[in-house]
């Protein structure tokens, strides 16, 4: 049979003012959830993980202009940079945020022969430099006089990193504005998550 009325146990139903009660209740609920998700995500940016869209062509062809990176801010604070990683960092001088590989690594001597890049005097392969009909483009100093120019040979200081693009014939790096220091160093790119085209790890 259909019950038509409350039983004795469930009481008297809510009067106006605690049904306005439970609203404020849930409204303040709801408030602090949404300060809490935003604590967190602001938290998880700051010291995690972060994205970064790439602006250039300076990383072609293993980043595009419009790719959405994730990258991972904890993990040189536990790890040495390697080559080959891929790195965000603020330039010298500028403080712009930028995305290049780490090709030298602190206290190695990095040069150039025949549009290849030599460490401590060995030439290194280099799969992911950017490729024009199957051939790799030639890596060449700039001409700017500086040391880290690459038209001769440059020892690189024992807290920094020699940083390059993949598009070695279109991209401003440590040819141009020096080593990187590692407190300039902001984290290691990982993921590529958008276009979703394009999902890919690194």
């Amino acid at each position: 049979m259909r019950r038509t009325s409350r039983t004795a146990e469930e009481g008297p139903p809510p009067t106006p003012e605690q049904r306005r009660a439970r609203r404020r209740r849930l409204i303040i609920e709801y408030v602090v959830i949404a300060a809490v998700a935003v604590l967190v995500a602001v938290l998880v940016q700051a010291f995690v993980v972060k994205p970064y869209r790439i602006p250039s062509g300076s990383m072609e062809t293993t980043l595009v202009p419009g790719d959405r990176v994730f990258t991972n801010r904890f993990i040189y604070h536990f790890s040495d940079v390697d080559r080959g990683d891929i790195v965000v960092f603020n330039a010298p001088a500028t403080g712009d945020v930028l995305i290049k590989r780490a090709i030298g690594l602190p206290g190695q001597t990095i040069s150039l022969q025949d549009g290849r890049v030599l460490i401590d005097g060995e030439p290194i392969d280099e799969p992911y430099v950017r490729r024009i009909a199957g051939e790799q483009v030639p890596t060449e100093p700039f001409a700017n006089g500086r040391p880290w120019s690459l038209v001769e040979p440059y020892r690189i200081p024992a807290d920094s990193y020699f940083m390059m693009g993949d598009n070695r014939i279109d991209s401003g790096d440590s040819r141009e504005f020096g080593p990187v220091k590692r407190d300039l160093i902001i984290g290691e790119a990982f993921f590529i998550y958008w276009p979703l085209s394009r999902l890919e790890f690194l």
